[in-house]
């Protein structure tokens, strides 16, 4: 089958958000199995890599009219026009059996072309619902006027994709509702041989929270955190120490830095960072399906405390908490019962070494294509 995947991340570079664990890792593995063709705008020039071959893109010119008219203000920042006048030209030079548009950012070209597969990461209109709620002033107006561009962007691209794919159970069924032709295809997760041990019992009690640090949902929970979250943890455990790890951190984030908050920027290892702490504390403030932090540091068999939504999409032996208090009890529970949070660690590590499998990744979308193809 001949497949031309669109992304607006290429994936043979590198990237400092969730990326690199899934279009990096996820195009080889479907080139094994397609004659595939990438098209994104962060390639230059033509090549083969890896089994799939690389076409230039478009890159987008950062010009503040972009953001004008009825697409979403977001779309122009990484999928300009002419990608979708270059995406149409090859498919009529290829006639691939099937597009794939992976990320909701290079679904202008669902609906315009036949056979298409629209991979989607999150559902999101709802992650804007969120941030439209935590917003106030002009802010809000303009996120108000996105979320109605995105929510007739998405659901006209729902609609119209011969096959959706989706990440979680939750984003499954509400995709459900406008096309029964969708799959779940949950991303597989690299299991390290070597699980995360609880640190030695006189270690300083040490909490993780991870990921981008320049996007404004992980600023937000890294606020949360700091300012609401970690009081009521330093009234029982005060020396306990919060690091807030990844890249580009905002001002905002930066700012967050004090005597028991560390602000890393990147870090060479995160694994190392993860195996060090006693626990992984990456609840959301604004939803997004799947979390790719949570599944790494259950990976390693390191305990996690998440927020409901992450909860749901993930599944597994997590200590879930909706508020600060929860969550606070939470770190309690783990800091003053080692041995059951090791255990119910343990159990995480298990659990998406069984339902996180590349095989099953791949599978999910071969079986998108073939419906999206008609066979």
């Amino acid at each position: 089958m001949r497949v031309l995947l669109l992304s607006p991340f290429a994936p043979h570079l590198d990237h400092d958000h969730a990326a690199v664990d899934t279009v990096v890792k996820l195009v080889p593995r479907l080139a094994a199995k397609t004659d595939l063709f990438v098209y994104s705008p962060q390639v230059t020039r033509a090549a083969e890599h890896q089994g799939y071959t690389l076409l230039p893109g478009a890159t987008p010119s950062g010009r503040a009219t972009d953001r004008l008219g009825a697409k979403p203000g977001w779309l122009r920042q990484a999928w300009p026009r002419q990608a979708t006048r270059d995406v149409i030209g090859l498919i009529a030079r290829l006639r691939p059996d099937v597009v794939h548009a992976e990320y909701l950012q290079t679904a202008e070209v669902v609906g315009r072309v036949p056979h298409t597969v629209l991979g989607l990461h999150d559902i999101t209109t709802d992650v804007m619902a969120e941030s439209v709620r935590a917003a106030s002033g002009p802010a809000r107006a303009y996120r108000l006027a996105e979320l109605a561009r995105t929510r007739r962007f998405e659901r006209a691209a729902i609609r119209a994709a011969g096959a959706v794919v989706t990440l979680s159970p939750t984003d499954r069924d509400t995709v459900a509702a406008d096309n029964p032709r969708v799959v779940l295809a949950p991303p597989g997760i690299d299991v390290p041989a070597e699980p995360w041990r609880p640190p030695v019992p006189d270690a300083p009690p040490r909490l993780v929270f991870c990921g981008a640090m320049w996007r404004r949902a992980n600023a937000l929970v890294a606020a949360h955190l700091v300012e609401r979250v970690m009081p009521l943890v330093w009234l029982a455990h005060p020396a306990a120490e919060l690091r807030i790890v990844g890249a580009r951190p905002s001002p905002a984030v930066t700012a967050l830095a004090g005597p028991r908050v560390t602000v890393t920027g990147t870090v060479p290892d995160l694994a190392a960072e993860l195996r060090a702490s006693h626990a992984a504390l990456v609840p959301s403030v604004l939803g997004g399906g799947v979390l790719l932090k949570v599944l790494h540091a259950m990976a390693l068999g390191l305990p996690v405390i998440t927020s409901p939504a992450p909860a749901a999409a993930v599944g597994g032996p997590l200590y879930v908490g909706a508020t600060a208090d929860e969550l606070a009890a939470h770190v309690d529970a783990v800091l003053t019962d080692p041995p059951g949070a090791a255990i119910r660690g343990a159990a995480g590590r298990a659990h998406v070494a069984a339902r996180f499998r590349w095989d099953d990744t791949v599978a999910g979308y071969l079986d998108a294509y073939a419906t999206a193809a008609g066979r």
